[in-house]
Formats: structure tokens, C-alpha cells, sequence
């Protein structure tokens, strides 16, 4: 939720030189024969005068002769100075403990009354979304096999990556659902069904695989991806159900949770989103188990932190078939409840239960304060609540409260 190169411009990573010129006077000759003839003249007409300018003359050129020794000390063309490229960091998410949000969602991204489409205004089955620093929100375009970003207070999308066809070939995704995009601006796609990780440097919709499935690695079907502030990558798993991590350059993962089908606290069943704290705590939306899951760093077995296990239900205290999660800066816990239309927070009181904040009617709509089976939930820099409103075919924006209630 946290997560270099440019192929049309200069390489963001590499440093800039810039070239300033060298500032030698080379007029040696010149000095020596203009000493020669002064000397001649005054000698033979005003000694006195003759001695004054001499030393006048003499003194410049010592000066001169030193500035030249300590130019050329300095390089013998040019002068290199390095600019490093500094990384954005990714906001930290911060919410009051006391925040509500409008129950009436405003349509952001895709049709407002749930039509599909394949033009740019529209969205067919989104799977995943990311919000970055700047307010652009990318979107993965699951049934048009494409990435889609909006900026901020746009109704069109600009097309990322895909050309619209599902297929294996660089420019091509086929059942896409995860997005990352890192502090350099790379979009890094979970191209689920191909079985890899694609990253697409700015203005390039060529790309290049980062990770793939082989003997040695295992890919199974991607429900979920993210990267942090040190270039970690993280996926769900649901074949394998399990949340493999990946550090820079290594291809291959760490398990960091599951690796077993069941229920039991070490265990997960089709996990979808997961989130990763900034203390490294991991917590895991364990769909078919109808409950929400926390690892802390170092160990495989987790707790319950929402929703009652193999138990799906629509009371406060239940989930069904969660299908995202997200953590503030307070350990409270939001997720995309898709099987009951609604999201849902818990504090880290978990017997306390949790409350609803949007999409509270839990029936599947259309209208504005509703929702169709909603897949994945991120906020702003402001506290803004968007929602891939999936089978609405629609990005539903909630606006925060100003005030606390």
C-alpha cells in the first residue's frame, strides 16, 4: 500500500552531469614579450617611472602565474557535479480514531450506473487499486485486460499497460489483480493468470517481468500485491494459500504466513488482500475463512483480529468472504467485507465487535450509498475511503467527515 526507470527519458536512476567549462588563460608568450619591451622603454627614458610600473606589472603577473598554477590543478576539461535522484516517500496513513465518512459515495473512476465498457471513461470487473502521493489512482481493469490511471478530479482514464487483449506477449496481461507502483514511478502488475509479476516504467507500456513462476519459485494465482518504502514486494497466494515476500533483486519469496489449507491459527484458505505495517505486522484477509488474520514479524502462527472463524455471517461481530484489509496509524483495521456489500472497521478491541462505516444497508446496488461485491478498499493522503466497486464496474469515493461525531 506503501512501492525507477524511464525508457523515454534520462534514467532516473543514474546521476546527472553537468558540465561547467575550465577557465585557463594560456598567454605565456604574450606576458614574457610585453615585459621585455616595457623594460626597454623606461630604462632608457623615466627610470623612476620606469621602476614603479615595473613593479606594478610584475606584481599582476605573480598573481597570474598563481591563479594559472592553481587552475590547473582542477580537472582538465570539465568539472562533474552529481545530482542523486531522490525517492518520494510514500505517505503514512493517518485517521482519526474518531473519523466517519459520508454514507453517499461519489463515482471516480468507470460508470456511475455500473455499465461496462472498454473506452477510457469506462471499467469492466476492477480488481485492485492504488492511490499515490499525488492523488492518481491506478486501477487494474481485470475483464479489459489493462491498467488504467486517473488523475485526480478526472473522469477518463489514461491507458498504463495492457492493449485491451489478454494474451503472454510484453504488452499484453491476462487476469490482472494486484497494483503497486513504486517512489520511482515503476507500475509493478500482478499478471495473475501469466503467473508473474510485469513492471512498466513511466510512458512505457512495454514490460518487463520481475517475477515468475518456475521449479524453484512457485507462482500461483495472485490476489493481491504490494510494495513498501524499501522495495520489498508482497503477494497473496490462493493456490498455495499463503503471503510470499520478495526483497530486491531476489527471485526467490519468503513465506511469511500460510503454506497449508485449513483454519487452524498457522493455516489459510484462498487468501485475497493482505497489508504489511510499518513494524512489519502482517495482516491477512483470509477469504474462505471468513476472518481477518495478524503475524507478527518472525512467526507463522496469527490471530484472530476480525470476524469469527468458518463462521460467515452479517452481524457486527461476522464477516463473509473478506476480501481486502487495511490498518491506520491506530491499529484500526478496514476492510472490504465483499459477501455482505459493505465496509467494515474493527478497533484492536477485538471482542468488542466491529462497525460498519459504509455500505451499511448489506444489500448489492446500484445507488450511491450502496455497493456490489467490493474488492478492494485504499485511502488518501486525507483520509478519503475509495472502493473497487467491482461488480458496480465503478471506483466509489467516500469522503471523510471534517469533523468528528
Amino acid at each position: 500500500m506503501y512501492f525507477h526507470k524511464n525508457s523515454m527519458s534520462t534514467n532516473i536512476d543514474q546521476p546527472v552531469f553537468i558540465q561547467r567549462p575550465s577557465s585557463r588563460f594560456h598567454s605565456t608568450h604574450f606576458r614574457n614579450q610585453c615585459v621585455q619591451q616595457t623594460r626597454q622603454s623606461c630604462l632608457s627614458n623615466h627610470p623612476l617611472i620606469c621602476g614603479i610600473l615595473l613593479g606594478i606589472f610584475l606584481g599582476c603577473t605573480f598573481l597570474t602565474i598563481v591563479l594559472s598554477l592553481w587552475l590547473t590543478n582542477e580537472p582538465s576539461s570539465t568539472t562533474t557535479s552529481i545530482i542523486n535522484p531522490v525517492k518520494s516517500s510514500i505517505f503514512a496513513l493517518r485517521i482519526p480514531t474518531c473519523a466517519t465518512w459520508q454514507q453517499t459515495g461519489i463515482t471516480v473512476a468507470g460508470n456511475a450506473g455500473g455499465s461496462i465498457g472498454i473506452d477510457l471513461a469506462s471499467l469492466s470487473f476492477p480488481t485492485t487499486i492504488f492511490i499515490d502521493n499525488n492523488d492518481t489512482l491506478w486501477i487494474t481493469d481485470q475483464s479489459n485486460s489493462r491498467v488504467v490511471k486517473y488523475y485526480s478530479n478526472s473522469n477518463v482514464g489514461i491507458l498504463v499497460a495492457g492493449n485491451g487483449t489478454p494474451g503472454k506477449t510484453s504488452q499484453q496481461l491476462s487476469g490482472l489483480k494486484g497494483i503497486a507502483v513504486d517512489s520511482f514511478g515503476v507500475v509493478l502488475v500482478a499478471d495473475s493468470d501469466n503467473y508473474r509479476i510485469q513492471a512498466f516504467t513511466p510512458g512505457s507500456i512495454e514490460g518487463s517481468t520481475r517475477l515468475s513462476n518456475m521449479s524453484s519459485n512457485l507462482m500461483g494465482q495472485m490476489r493481491d500485491l504490494h510494495i513498501d518504502v524499501n522495495n520489498n514486494i508482497y503477494f497473496t497466494d490462493s493456490d498455495y494459500n499463503r503471503v510470499v515476500k520478495y526483497t530486491p533483486y531476489s527471485t526467490i519469496g519468503i513465506v511469511l504466513a500460510g503454506g497449508d489449507l485449513g483454519s487452524d491459527n498457522n493455516q489459510l484458505n484462498v487468501p485475497y488482500g493482505s497489508f504489511i505495517d510499518e513494524n512489519n505486522v502482517l495482516y491477512v484477509a483470509d477469504r474462505s475463512n471468513h476472518r481477518i488474520m495478524k503475524f507478527l514479524p518472525g512467526t507463522n502462527v496469527g490471530t484472530i483480529v476480525a470476524g469469527v472463524n468458518c463462521t460467515p455471517g452479517t452481524d457486527l461481530n461476522q464477516l463473509k468472504y473478506p476480501a481486502a484489509v487495511v490498518v491506520d496509524n491506530n491499529g484500526y483495521i478496514y476492510i472490504a467485507d465483499s459477501g455482505n456489500h459493505r465496509i467494515m472497521r474493527w478497533t484492536s478491541n477485538y471482542s468488542a465487535g466491529g462497525t460498519c462505516i459504509v455500505g451499511c444497508s448489506r444489500i448489492a446496488g446500484l445507488a450511491a450509498d450502496e455497493m456490489n461485491t467490493p474488492r478492494d478498499l485504499k485511502f488518501d493522503k486525507y483520509g478519503n475511503l475509495y472502493v473497487a466497486d467491482q461488480g458496480n464496474n465503478r471506483i466509489q469515493k467516500f469522503l471523510i467527515n471534517t469533523t468528528c461525531i
